[in-house]
């Protein structure tokens, strides 16, 4: 084994400038791989942090009397998916009115009555969300006599799941896409290092070496030179996330929430040498030796 890394070394030494050009291919594949990563991790945390933002609004009948209304409340504060539910009268429905309009709050002066409904204002769990759930606890709602009308944000909700699917399908394509390239670059490496070094092969075969005395070198060398792209594509994906976080994060506030996991960055360099030695391991079974 010893000998295997130091003929490994050797080769990676005197070869330099292909195992250099291999190491950049690599890791420009990964550090495409690692952004990829880094965007479904962070629509995974928007879609994980809608439900702190996102609110179902239970618009009242004005005869619904408050027994009514304390039944309604227990009961949705059982639901699994409910954080908090929130009465809302009238009086203070118009006060809200009153304060978002500001400036325009004259237009109110006029009226003789309040026009407004009370309401159930409800917070939905964190983690426990699920859009089925949601809109089959709507779908209840509006079958009860006491409401009025339900309110909820239909069409953003369905707009972000659309969009996280659509990430997702195309992300997995992707993936596939440069971790197939990654390995075509270790093989075809390997089959020229190898081509490079028939003549020393052969003769480590006359003097009874076994296939896998022959293959361990190249397995290490395709590993390596995976690991060292991987290293490579770490690198770049963790100095953009510091360039997003340090620059444009004073031009665009909403890219301060964009996080990066440590743990992607230390995976790129595992995932560079799996893939080198998958690489390798092909590379090494369609030669004849």
């Amino acid at each position: 084994m010893l000998y295997s890394i130091r003929l490994a070394l050797k080769s990676l030494w005197f070869e330099k400038w292909i195992h250099m050009l291999t190491v950049v291919t690599i890791g420009v594949g990964l550090f495409v791989l690692g952004l990829v990563f880094f965007a479904l991790y962070n629509i995974e945390g928007v879609a994980s942090r809608l439900p702190e933002r996102f609110s179902v609004t239970v618009f009242l009948s004005d005869r619904t009397g408050e027994r009514e209304i304390d039944q309604l409340k227990a009961r949705l504060s059982r639901d699994p998916i409910v954080e908090s539910v929130k009465f809302i009268s009238k009086d203070e429905a118009l006060v809200e009115l009153r304060s978002s309009l500001k400036d325009a709050a004259y237009i109110l002066e006029g009226l003789d009555e309040n026009p407004l409904f009370p309401s159930l204002e409800i917070r939905l769990k964190e983690n426990g969300f699920d859009r089925k759930r949601v809109e089959a606890l709507i779908d209840e709602l509006r079958r009860l006599r006491s409401v009025d009308d339900v309110v909820y944000g239909e069409d953003l909700l369905g707009t972000i799941y659309t969009i996280r699917s659509g990430v997702k399908t195309l992300s997995a394509g992707v993936i596939l896409l440069f971790s197939m390239a990654i390995v075509f670059v270790c093989y075809s490496t390997v089959k020229i290092l190898f081509y490079r070094r028939k003549e020393e092969i052969e003769i480590f075969k006359l003097l009874g070496a076994t296939r896998a005395f022959i293959r361990m070198p190249f397995l290490i060398e395709g590993g390596t030179l995976g690991f060292m792209g991987g290293l490579l594509g770490g690198a770049g994906t963790y100095g953009l996330y510091r360039f997003i976080n340090g620059l444009v994060v004073t031009d665009f506030p909403m890219l301060g929430e964009m996080q990066l996991p440590l743990g992607l960055v230390a995976a790129l360099p595992l995932g560079g040498a799996v893939l080198g030695i998958i690489g390798s391991t092909i590379a090494l079974g369609r030669l004849k030796f």
